[in-house]
């Protein structure tokens, strides 16, 4: 009797996790699914990128990995806005343009008493010599406007996935089937990654219109494990986060 019981137990061990293998595999994705339709682009370092046209009938190519990543499910690179440099810290005492602390930014401010000399310069949008994507690859590269984020969500068909057992999204064109992977790489803030594996944040390259003091944050592209992507989010200009670059034809 005590014997069979214990079998009737293992059994249930066994059952318990196979069960779960084949929910983990119900999330799991293969690469044959990502990166339809990769073409090759050159960066003024010669290295060869992969990008990938989503047919929204503009010249605009996504790169398949974010800056300094060899494989889509990779985090890469961390940056703060408009830096083109990764660092070990990340907070407002090391930010490129301010000088210390949120009431001191040099560049690209909105606000009388957030801007150092008092006088804010109104811009809103990276110049190219901010731009990393710019920068590091070339200057047919940047970093995406968030309205390109937009048509993400708008012209793909999107879930929330694993490949090679990083959880992400796969966003699939509706237009012509091609897709993109992008993992859910949380942030650095201040020296640790945070919410890796359960949410994604990724820059654009324009100040933030949500708020009223927009000079201290910018739009990203903010993927949840839990809930829809949406391009109506904004993170602080001084943390770590990653980017997807763009190919402008």
């Amino acid at each position: 009797m005590k014997k069979s019981f214990t079998l009737a137990l293992a059994a249930i061990a066994v059952l318990t996790v196979l069960t779960g293998c084949e929910k983990e595999d119900e999330d799991a994705i293969s690469m044959d699914v990502v990166n339809k339709g990769v073409t090759k682009k050159t960066g003024k370092d010669g290295k060869e990128y992969s990008v990938v046209d989503l047919g929204y009938g503009i010249s605009v190519l996504w790169a398949t990995c974010n800056i300094g990543a060899d494989s889509p499910e990779q985090y890469g690179y961390y940056f703060a806005w408009g830096e083109t440099q990764t660092k070990s810290y990340y907070a407002i005492d090391n930010y490129a343009f301010c000088d210390g602390d949120i009431s001191s930014f040099t560049k690209y401010t909105q606000n009388n008493d957030k801007t150092k000399n008092g006088t804010p310069d109104r811009k809103k949008f990276l110049d190219k010599t901010d731009d990393a994507a710019t920068q590091l690859m070339g200057e047919k590269w940047s970093v995406p406007q968030l309205d390109y984020y937009q048509e993400l969500i708008i012209r793909c068909d999107y879930k929330c996935c694993k490949l090679n057992g990083t959880w992400g999204y796969l966003f699939t064109s509706k237009d012509n089937g091609n897709s993109i992977f992008f993992p859910l790489s949380g942030m650095r803030d201040p020296r640790d990654i945070m919410y890796s594996g359960e949410r994604g944040y990724y820059w654009s390259n324009q100040l933030t219109t949500l708020t009223n003091d927009k000079t201290i944050e910018a739009d990203v592209f903010d993927l949840l494990k839990t809930s829809s992507p949406t391009a109506n989010s904004y993170q602080a200009r001084e943390i770590g986060l990653p980017i997807r670059p763009v190919y402008i034809e």
